[in-house]
């Protein structure tokens, strides 16, 4: 008998029992863990009630506030302050002007006094900066409103695509 005959020769074959065994362990904890994972994280989402609910009977006062806007369209300021309203449509105010402010304040104070919520709506420009949006917020309150409130539009695109 040979030592190194023909049956018992060296095998070049790869022995892919261990790679297997290290496959299906991985396999086995990746399906036990994905689970844990992402049921353990939880993000806070925003809460948004659908649409504000509105008295019919009730009047407010509505305040569309424009931006002022360069010859590239670019925002570089606040613009006029006009009344949503039929009959004071001619109304303009600027509150980056102290005699305007005041007049605002005035006509702010005139028309929240007959009302029996004192709140403001505000309609602005998306692109106008909060900080003069929150000019105008510190002019309804001392012009006599208990609050004020940005007002914005639905998104029509959702809304044409019924989600």
């Amino acid at each position: 008998m040979d030592a190194g005959g023909s049956k018992g020769g060296m095998k070049a074959d790869i022995n892919v029992t261990p790679l297997v065994d290290i496959v299906l362990v991985l396999l086995i904890i990746f399906i036990v863990i994905t689970p844990a994972v992402n049921s353990s994280v939880k993000l806070p989402l925003a809460k948004h009630s659908p649409k504000a609910e509105k008295n019919k009977d009730e009047k407010y006062l509505t305040l569309l506030f424009q931006s002022k806007r360069n010859d590239k369209y670019e925002v570089i300021g606040p613009g006029a302050v006009l009344i949503d309203d039929k009959d004071a449509k001619d109304e303009r105010f600027f509150i980056n002007e102290e005699a305007q402010r005041q007049k605002l304040e005035d006509y702010i104070n005139r028309n929240v006094s007959q009302l029996s919520q004192k709140v403001v709506f505000v309609k602005a420009d998306a692109d106008l900066p909060f900080k003069y949006i929150n000019e105008l917020f510190q002019v309804c309150r001392k012009g006599g409103a208990d609050e004020a409130s940005i007002v914005t539009s639905e998104d029509k695109d959702k809304k044409e695509g019924g989600n």
